[in-house]
């Protein structure tokens, strides 16, 4: 059983270059060389607490010119609509290739208070979601989730628009306390649903006009609730309070369970978990702390747990595109191919696949699936090996090969470590070095003429990576 004991290399768990990626990897994507350089020239908890820090103190995006459109404003012009969401996806994809921490934790929340785009269908609250996701993905739970209930692409998607007094609609109610706080049978009944229904009318937004959320006090029900044992005539702000304190183990347990599955292993630590949970308490539901402790644990840097977590399509696609080093500027063409490539995958932004999230793991790859993956990180690497940014990937693979410029072996290898996080078996590694050799005649190795600097060296790499995207080692986080 394991507790929150902060990680210290020794020889057993070095702070290497494969603990390094595996940090990122769960709490980002895939590092940029350079990033990988900083990390391990840094003492790790010191890294790892700056880092989360950094998360913190990020400065929120700008609100685009459209984020307070209503329906009206695109009536001359609904091309817009579709204009603008492109422009969200497009800045998405900047900050995952750019940064990418953030946007691991954008896309766990996302995942956690689901909303679905083609229900309320409004970009004015698309935004109001995105930033609501940014703004509090480090800050303070108890907040984040009394904000999202009010959040009006939540209050549509949850029918909160149909909840008021005399008919009370259970469905943000359950969700409130199966998905977003306490977890499915975890301290509530059927009863305690209806009552809190009841508390949480009179909150009204109009997805087709997109105005903004209102409270009327006259669909409010007025008359007493009985919420976990307790009389009154409870309202919105009651109704948190209650849960975060008549069900505070619960809450925390719950939450610390989710984030121990999606950033360490499927199957939850039992100790771990009920550590994180007390300090969840302790905090007061803030989130940073629970996240520094988990990150900086001995726990976390176990062997058992690099690579394994199955990627998600844009932790493939992301992954990929910065561990090469190309700059993302010379990748904004393969934009399209991040968003319909994760769409046709399953994992269309903005749009989970019910109300529960995508499942992820296991469930992300089929026979289906894994082809079509392949076939979309394929078009990735031609991307890197176009005329643009093959010349990034060959000074990629000089720094990872330093000293070493002619042995196709040793340069695998580097190669081999750095995009799969861990070294391959020896029959596998052996058919990498094929790869990476491709058409070259074997006496120009023999002899020592080849090089890295030979032209060709850049479509070697990338024939390489189109080998090694097929990988099992490839999938796996």
């Amino acid at each position: 059983m394991a507790n929150l004991q902060p990680y210290v290399p020794n020889s057993e768990k070095p702070w290497d270059k494969q603990r390094v990626i595996h940090f990122y990897r769960r709490l980002g994507f895939g590092p940029r060389p350079e990033e990988i350089t900083a990390a391990l020239a840094t003492d790790p908890l010191t890294f790892i607490e700056g880092k989360l820090d950094g998360i913190k103190n990020k400065p929120l995006p700008t609100p685009p010119i459209w984020a307070n459109y209503t329906a009206a404003n695109y009536e001359a012009d609904p091309d817009l609509i579709g204009e603008h969401r492109t422009e969200l996806f497009n800045a998405i994809y900047d900050e995952m290739l750019a940064d990418g921490l953030r946007s691991k934790l954008f896309m766990f929340w996302h995942n956690h208070f689901v909303t679905e785009l083609n229900v309320y269908n409004c970009n004015k609250y698309l935004w109001n979601y995105y930033y609501l996701l940014l703004k509090h993905c480090v800050g303070n739970f108890k907040i984040f989730v009394e904000e999202m209930g009010k959040c009006p692409a939540m209050l549509d998607y949850l029918n909160g628009n149909d909840n008021e007094v005399g008919k009370p609609n259970e469905n943000y109610a359950r969700e409130l306390m199966e998905l977003f706080t306490m977890g499915e049978n975890n301290g509530y009944t059927q009863n305690y649903v209806v009552e809190v229904a009841r508390a949480l009318t009179g909150w009204k937004c109009n997805p087709y006009t997109c105005d903004n959320v209102t409270f009327k006090d006259t669909k409010f029900d007025k008359t007493n609730k009985v919420i976990f044992g307790k009389t009154g005539n409870w309202g919105y702000n009651e109704v948190h309070n209650l849960i975060f304190t008549e069900r505070k183990a619960q809450v925390a347990e719950y939450i610390c369970g989710k984030l121990y599955r999606h950033f360490v292993q499927k199957n939850i630590d039992a100790e771990f978990v009920e550590q994180l949970a007390t300090l969840f308490i302790q905090s007061n539901w803030e989130l940073l702390p629970v996240l520094k402790a988990l990150f900086k644990s001995e726990h976390f840097y176990s062997k058992e747990f690099i690579g394994a977590i199955i990627k998600s399509p844009l932790d493939c696609f992301i992954d990929l595109s910065r561990l090469s080093g190309v700059d993302p500027a010379g990748l904004g063409e393969r934009y399209g191919n991040y968003r319909y490539g994760a769409n046709n995958l399953g994992m269309e932004v903005f749009n989970p696949i019910n109300v529960a999230g995508w499942p992820g793991h296991q469930e992300w790859i089929n026979e289906n699936t894994l082809t079509r993956r392949w076939s979309y990180c394929r078009d990735i690497v031609n991307t890197l090996v176009n005329a643009t940014n093959r010349e990034q990937l060959r000074t990629l693979a000089i720094n990872l090969a330093a000293p070493v410029q002619n042995d196709p072996d040793a340069i695998t290898r580097a190669l081999c470590l750095h995009f799969l996080g861990a070294e391959l078996e020896d029959d596998l590694h052996q058919k990498a070095v094929l790869y990476f050799k491709g058409d070259i005649p074997q006496n120009y190795f023999e002899d020592g003429s080849w090089n890295l600097s030979w032209n060709e060296a850049p479509f070697q790499v990338g024939n390489l990576l189109q080998f090694l995207v097929k990988l099992p080692e490839f999938q796996l986080s």
